[in-house]
């Protein structure tokens, strides 16, 4: 090959970086949740309790607001989908027909049957990575931080698309079918002692002096057993039934509030997430074809610049000084075209900026009233729950005369127990 062909060859490859082209990607799989095929006893029908997920937001985006736009982290959005994500998974549970109750609470409720914490560890328009945690009320773990994750099916970002179908139902799952899956290594017994266990820790955190005797918790690994049970037709048993009543009731009002939260969000939340899948896409095939036309366009000029003039007639002289002048036309304007490439990437970062400005401010809280008490539905909700939790323990105390040992500031820490063993 002669170095006049390695010109041409060279300012033909820095025109050819000009053009793009953009490739479909190949839709997910849709995935169905495993539904019951046969009705479950009443005593072996879990109730799971999904907490709001953590967020993930790291500290140093919350410190420092600039951040958010290199990370893709947006700490209002963030919170927004704790409750979200939380709501998607309980209806994926609820709809399998495999458990009692699904509810979405506070972090503070822990008398469920099955618990299952989340923590949102990366939330794009195109990825959904997400650490899941699940205990039963022993105090057994079911999932240890597993990680789900999967890519969204983009069919939900077309226009037209009638289904309620989230772009990442299969995360969810996946993780009630992982929940079916330790469920069903569960004996009848088992199960049924599940529920007892549950019962039996609420009545210790109104009532440890009367129900500490039936519970015991091991003081390494946390979980609790049942010593023995008190009578069916127990006064105070009966009165702490009552009682847990009142609070599933504050409990569902809460879940259905979130409920409502979500399913205003859903629309704005969904034109959020095609966008940035829009921009994230476009952006990182920017940034591929920035990378590639620049240095296509460096070696094409290089190559113009550095070839020498080793022609021995006229004709050949003016053929090379062509190709060498279209090969600096050509290198310089792939180097030209990156750099607007990269203008056109900040554009886009700023666009995906304003889209999340204006989603955050679609996600309003919301306020309701319960037993004439006006609750606000915000990131502190657990404090809100704590003060409806004071007002159970007021009322115990009337109906009762006895004092429970669990103030209501204790509710609002982080995996607080209500009522030790002994």
């Amino acid at each position: 090959m002669t170095r006049l062909t390695s010109l041409w060859i060279a300012s033909a490859a820095a025109l050819v970086a000009l053009t793009g082209c953009v490739k479909e990607t190949r839709p997910v799989p849709l995935l169905q949740a495993t539904q019951a095929t046969t009705e479950i006893p009443a005593d072996q029908l879990l109730d799971v309790g999904v907490h709001i997920f953590n967020p993930g937001i790291p500290k140093e985006v919350e410190e420092d607001p600039d951040l958010a736009d290199k990370t893709r982290i947006y700490p209002d959005i963030r919170k927004a989908e704790a409750r979200y994500f939380a709501m998607q998974l309980r209806d994926t549970l609820e709809g399998t027909g495999n458990w009692g109750t699904a509810r979405v609470v506070p972090a503070t409720v822990v008398n469920f049957d099955v618990t299952v914490d989340g923590r949102i560890v990366e939330s794009t328009g195109t990825t959904l990575k997400l650490a899941i945690t699940a205990t039963d009320a022993a105090g057994r773990i079911w999932i240890d931080r597993k990680i789900y994750e999967d890519r969204a099916d983009t069919r939900a970002y077309k226009d037209g698309y009638n289904s309620d179908r989230d772009p990442f139902e299969n995360v969810y799952v996946a993780i009630a079918d992982d929940l079916l899956a330790v469920r069903k290594t569960k004996t009848a017994a088992e199960l049924a002692n599940i529920r007892r266990i549950s019962e039996l820790r609420f009545a210790n955190e109104f009532a440890p002096v009367a129900f500490s005797q039936y519970l015991a918790q091991d003081g390494k690994s946390g979980q609790y057993r049942v010593l023995r049970l008190p009578a069916d037709d127990d006064v105070l048993l009966q009165r702490i039934r009552q009682i847990r009543e009142r609070d599933y009731g504050m409990i569902d009002t809460v879940s259905e509030n979130y409920a409502a939260f979500s399913e205003k969000l859903a629309e704005p939340y969904t034109g959020w997430r095609r966008y940035t899948y829009d921009e994230i896409t476009a952006e990182e095939k920017l940034k591929k074809q920035a990378r590639t036309r620049m240095a296509l366009g460096a070696a094409a000029v290089a190559a113009a610049v550095f070839v020498p003039d080793d022609c021995q007639s006229q004709t050949c002289d003016r053929a090379s000084s062509v190709a060498r002048y279209g090969a600096v036309a050509g290198g310089v304007a792939a180097v030209i075209s990156g750099y607007r490439k990269n203008e056109e990437t900040k554009i886009h970062v700023e666009s995906l900026k304003e889209i999340s400005n204006s989603f955050q401010s679609e996600a309003a809280p919301l306020v309701v009233d319960v037993e004439g008490r006006t609750l606000r539905l915000t990131g502190t909700a657990e404090e809100q729950y704590a003060e409806w939790r004071k007002l159970l323990h007021e009322l115990y105390r009337e109906e009762t005369g006895l004092v429970p040992t669990a103030p209501a500031a204790d509710t609002t820490k982080p995996g607080a127990q209500a009522g030790g063993a002994g």
